[in-house]
C-alpha cells in the first residue's frame, strides 16, 4: 500500500504530466484488454458505416410507384425513398437525347419512366443491402424495374483516399494500440523525473531500496489488473493481447532499475 501510495504522490508532483501518464495508462490498458469493443468501432468509424449507401431504381408505367415504395419502406433497414418528379426525369432523357445527337427518337413509353432512390442504413451488412436491391427488383418484375449497383455518396470515396483511413483500413485494431502505446511512452518519460526525485529522497531518509521501481511496479499492475478484470466480465480479454501489455509494461519499467541520484522536477 505504501508503494501505491506513493505513486499517486508521483503522480501528483505535476498534475498535467502525472494526469497524462496515467490516462494513457488506462487506456492503453483498456484497449489491450478490450481489443474486441477497438475492432467493432473502427469498423463503425469507416467511411462506410458513416454514409447511407443508396440504389437508384428505373420502372416502367407497369409498375405502380406507390405500392412499390410502400412495400419497400417496411423493409428493415431502408431510410428514405426519393422519386424524381416527371420534370426531372423528362429533363434527364432530354439531356441524354441531345448527347445521342438530333437523328435519335425517344419513343413514349421511355419517357414515362420514373426514377426512384432507396436510401439503406449504414449498419446493414452487404449482404442485407444485395437483399434489399433484390426484392425492390422481385417486387416491381425483373422485366420492368432496372436498378443500379449498390452505391455510396462521394464523401465516402473522398474520405477513403485520405491516408488516415487508407492506414485504418491497412493495419485496423493495431494502429490505434500502436498509437495509444506511443503516447503511452512519452507520458512516461515526461513523468519520469517525478518518480526520480520522490524515490530519491526515500531512498535517502528512510532506508528504502529500489522504491522507483517499486512505486512504477505497483501502478502498473493495479491498472492491469483492473482493465484485465473489466476484459474478463465483458469477455474481451485475450492471452496474447494481455502478454503484449505486460512486455510493454516491463521494457519501459525495466529503467526504473538503473541506480537513482538527485535530479530536481522543477
Amino acid at each position: 500500500m505504501f508503494y501505491l501510495t506513493e505513486f499517486v504522490k508521483s503522480l501528483g508532483e505535476s498534475l498535467l504530466r502525472g494526469f497524462s501518464f496515467l490516462f494513457f495508462s488506462c487506456i492503453f490498458a483498456f484497449a489491450l484488454t478490450h481489443r474486441p469493443w477497438v475492432s467493432d468501432l473502427i469498423e463503425k468509424i469507416s467511411p462506410e458505416k458513416m454514409a447511407n449507401p443508396y440504389f437508384v431504381t428505373v420502372i416502367d408505367s407497369h409498375v405502380n410507384p406507390d405500392k412499390l415504395k410502400r412495400l419497400v419502406g417496411q423493409l428493415p433497414g431502408v431510410v428514405g425513398i426519393f422519386e424524381k418528379t416527371k420534370t426531372e426525369n423528362e429533363a434527364k432523357i432530354n439531356q441524354l437525347v441531345s448527347q445521342l445527337g438530333s437523328g435519335y427518337e425517344v419513343g413514349s413509353d421511355l419517357m414515362n419512366f420514373k426514377s426512384i432512390k432507396f436510401v439503406l442504413s449504414p449498419s446493414l451488412s452487404e449482404e442485407s443491402l444485395s437483399f434489399i436491391r433484390a426484392q425492390v427488383i422481385k417486387m416491381g418484375g425483373t422485366n420492368h424495374v432496372n436498378a443500379t449497383e449498390i452505391k455510396y455518396p462521394e464523401v465516402t470515396h473522398l474520405m477513403k483516399s485520405h491516408p488516415f483511413y487508407s492506414l485504418l483500413g491497412d493495419y485496423g485494431d493495431w494502429m490505434v494500440i500502436g498509437v495509444f502505446g506511443l503516447f503511452w511512452i512519452i507520458s512516461f518519460w515526461l513523468v519520469y523525473d517525478s518518480f526520480r526525485a520522490r524515490s530519491y529522497l526515500i531512498e535517502k531518509f528512510q532506508r528504502k531500496t529500489d522504491v522507483a521501481s517499486k512505486t512504477i511496479a505497483s501502478g502498473l499492475i493495479s491498472i492491469i489488473l483492473l482493465f484485465t478484470a473489466f476484459g474478463v466480465v465483458n469477455g474481451t480479454v485475450k492471452l496474447f493481447d494481455l502478454i503484449i501489455l505486460l512486455m510493454v509494461y516491463s521494457v519501459f519499467w525495466s529503467f526504473s532499475l538503473k541506480s537513482w541520484s538527485w535530479k530536481s522536477t522543477r
